[in-house]
């Protein structure tokens, strides 16, 4: 739900707008908080400490947007009642052409091959139709993104439970097709359950919304695109993280940099470690505006450049971390395909695997 182009090499994605996606590499420094984003690929064991780390804590922490699989712009390009409707239509068609599906069992694979211990995941789209009667009518079918990932978890063997949701976005249209459309966003944390409570425990699960926020003129009224963050505490074998999954807004970068202040004096507030994973829409090589706000309180190491074939040309997934040190970090979504050629994402992802100091 994007509006710039990110993989070429998207056969389902070529003729939207679409925003693209990271891919960087970690250059090792000596800050003790840190930016973690790419190196090589590893296997994940998120609670057992390496022989250098006895005595600290490891556990990894994935981001994942995974894409409703349209931006909008048929709806938001409309410039009356008629063109509206028929934008509905067209966006659900763009939804359905995406595969959803399809591309949540591909992000099951990158979770099973890294095995976080969280995942942060945006952009997490509950879609349904209704039969338009002038209220919102009997109910058609639906696509749950959430729903069919934890499907598709389950059908892997992975036991991951979900955390906490937070529902943002929430608009419903009447299309010209006959149909009433709702679409629902959502940021959901997930965390693995086969871990025994001496391991890993979860605690004190927080939502907020941002009072930051962009409104749309439509020609069937305002629209005003409800951002949030989620967070948990996590307890690894006595070490207490704060994990916080933000997703910020796209379309304006002062709004952006704006909620990145608020998130700074919300749920950053704490003397626990923190973890903030998602999509900030901010970044290197695109608006730094929230990227700077959140850089100037959770220093950075370098970064640089990954030469891959999908040429991602700017940063905006990352992963931030205060009172942590960095051990080693992946790059997932640039060239797992699903069965039929997609990307299970317009975005890559980032797997980062941190020690407690």
């Amino acid at each position: 739900m994007k509006i710039n182009c990110w993989f070429n090499q998207n056969r389902f994605l070529s003729h939207l707008a679409l925003l693209p996606r990271l891919a960087i590499r970690l250059v090792k420094s000596q800050f003790a908080c840190a930016l973690v984003l790419v190196s090589g690929v590893v296997l994940i064991t998120p609670s057992m400490a390496t022989a250098e780390d006895t005595h600290n804590t490891v556990f990894s922490v994935m981001t994942r947007n995974m894409d409703l699989g349209s931006d909008y712009g048929p709806a938001l390009a409309a410039h009356d009642p008629q063109s509206f409707a028929h934008g509905v239509a067209t966006i659900y068609n763009e939804i359905v052409a995406s595969n959803i599906a399809e591309r949540a069992a591909g992000i099951a694979r990158e979770i099973q091959e890294t095995m976080p211990t969280v995942v942060s995941l945006q952009e997490v789209s509950l879609v349904q139709r209704f039969v338009w009667t002038g209220t919102q009518g009997p109910f058609i079918d639906q696509i749950d993104q959430l729903a069919v990932l934890r499907t598709a978890l389950a059908q892997l063997g992975l036991s991951y439970s979900l955390a906490l949701e937070v529902h943002e976005l929430d608009i419903a249209a009447p299309s010209d097709a006959g149909y009433l459309l709702r679409i629902r966003d959502s940021e959901a944390i997930l965390v693995r359950s086969d871990l025994p409570a001496s391991i890993l425990t979860v605690s004190n699960p927080q939502i907020g919304h941002y009072t930051h926020l962009l409104s749309f003129q439509t020609p069937v009224g305002i629209v005003t695109a409800i951002t949030g963050w989620a967070s948990i505490d996590i307890t690894a074998m006595g070490s207490t993280v704060r994990v916080i999954d933000t997703h910020l807004e796209s379309r304006s970068a002062s709004i952006a940099a704006a909620q990145a202040n608020e998130l700074l004096i919300g749920p950053v507030v704490t003397n626990l470690a923190i973890v903030v994973a998602g999509d900030l829409n901010s970044g290197p090589g695109t608006t730094t505006g929230a990227y700077d706000v959140i850089a100037a309180t959770l220093p950075l190491h370098g970064e640089d450049f990954f030469p891959y074939e999908t040429s991602p040309d700017r940063r905006i997934d990352l992963i931030f971390t205060r009172g942590l040190r960095p051990v080693t970090d992946i790059l997932v979504g640039t060239d797992d395909l699903t069965p039929s050629g997609l990307y299970p994402s317009d975005h890559a992802g980032v797997v980062a695997r941190v020690a407690t100091q």
